[in-house]
């Protein structure tokens, strides 16, 4: 087998067992070139990543986190006002992998992608309250830290944001910033609580939990194999 060969999606599982760098074809996005370059380090961080589960079994699975890593990575590289289209790959990942597999693809976001796991929260965070209307996107800021802070304003609070003309692309960080301390919920018997903007954290905190204590059981497991292995 050469260095480098041509393979289609639908062998995309393929890459799973070959060492060496290929070229997979990718129709996802008319942006991305037709052929993308997996490198065999690639190959190895997903099979690390997903190991114990059934998505390396999976083709559609791995076409779909080889698609959507190529396309994320050429559009962090290219710009970084493309956090739209990132967090909507993103959130692809999320319908399609299950439960525990999207919590192990949270655990290795910093391998698998040029940003932190944090991040694409924000990402995710952004193009969801795009796509619902939250943010309308001819009013979407450029800038994906302004964005995210438009997506944590209470419905109270974006309302105000739309009254005075906040929300625009042009908009600094530091004006919602200063809408948010200025208009702060206030929970007690006498104000309405915006439960929905409540729930939403309490998706995201239990989300992180749950990655998290993935990624301590990982390192649980292999302390125990170190220990095995020097006492």
């Amino acid at each position: 087998m050469s260095s480098r060969q041509r393979v289609g999606r639908a062998r995309a599982l393929r890459l799973m067992d070959d060492e060496n760098p290929v070229e997979i074809a990718d129709g996802r996005s008319q942006d991305l070139a037709s052929q993308v370059t997996i490198s065999g380090e690639v190959v190895d961080v997903i099979k690390e990543v997903f190991a114990g589960t059934s998505v390396l079994n999976d083709q559609n699975k791995v076409s779909q986190i080889l698609a959507a890593r190529a396309e994320i990575s050429e559009k962090w590289g290219q710009a970084r006002d493309a956090f739209l289209s990132i967090g909507r790959s993103l959130l692809e990942l999320e319908n399609v992998l299950s439960k525990s597999e999207y919590l192990r693809l949270r655990s290795g976001t910093e391998r698998l992608f040029p940003f932190s796991d944090a991040t694409a929260t924000q990402f995710r965070q952004i193009a969801r309250a795009v796509d619902t209307g939250k943010i309308p996107l001819e009013k979407c800021p450029g800038s994906y830290g302004t964005a995210y802070q438009i997506t944590l304003l209470t419905d109270v609070q974006l309302q105000l944001a739309n009254e005075r003309g906040l929300i625009r692309p042009d908009v600094t960080r530091k004006e919602i910033l200063s809408l948010r301390r200025e208009v702060q919920p206030v929970m007690s018997p006498g104000n309405r609580v915006d439960v929905g903007t409540l729930r939403e954290e309490k998706r995201r905190l239990t989300l992180r939990q749950n990655a998290l204590e993935a990624e301590l059981q990982e390192i649980r497991r292999r302390l125990t194999e170190l220990t095995e292995l020097v006492g």
